[in-house]
């Protein structure tokens, strides 16, 4: 796999004095096909699915905006308090002065840190036949992958990858500024 574009996350002002996962609704907006973004990550994520669209790919996702008791939840989900035997390297978080083990699934953050709790952050599928696949899944008649369209157009919209293990993982990166007019 190409490895991953990460840019420096540069906070929105207007997102200052705010808690991680409390977002007011002001600062929400609904996004296709469904789900909730901070207001300037959704003008670009609908940007996006749009350009995606004029490729034949349906663009959608499995993970936006997660309010506090969600993150809260999908991290008590995967993660647990004792170490995961089955597994030699443990991955782990530190939640309540606490060591937490990974156990199930694909690492998460700790409640509270998660740029989705920003609105920032959201989980790039496609929907192909249907059925929602992987980001890295070529449909047929389509000159490339969803990850493929992604790694060629996203940055310009604003978007950056967090982790080079999470390729279905991208975060709105620009901040303030405003987004460049697509055609």
């Amino acid at each position: 796999m190409a490895k991953l574009p990460i840019k420096k996350l540069v906070m929105p002002t207007d997102l200052t004095g705010i808690t991680n996962g409390e977002l007011p609704r002001k600062l929400l907006t609904k996004i296709n096909p469904s789900g909730k973004l901070y207001w300037r990550a959704a003008q670009s994520w609908e940007q996006l699915r749009q350009l995606a669209s004029n490729e034949g790919l349906v663009l959608c996702h499995v993970g936006d905006y997660r309010p506090y008791d969600q993150q809260l939840a999908l991290f008590k989900s995967r993660m647990k308090p004792y170490p995961n035997a089955k597994v030699a390297k443990q991955t782990t978080r530190q939640f309540n002065n606490e060591t937490w083990y990974l156990h199930t699934g694909a690492p998460v953050a700790t409640p509270g840190t998660s740029n989705h709790g920003w609105g920032l952050a959201i989980d790039a599928a496609l929907q192909v036949d249907g059925k929602v696949v992987t980001i890295t899944t070529k449909p047929k008649d389509c000159k490339r992958s969803g990850l493929q369209f992604l790694l060629k157009v996203a940055q310009d919209l604003g978007w950056s990858w967090e982790l080079q293990s999470e390729p279905w993982h991208i975060r709105y990166v620009l901040g303030d500024k405003e987004l460049p007019q697509t055609t």
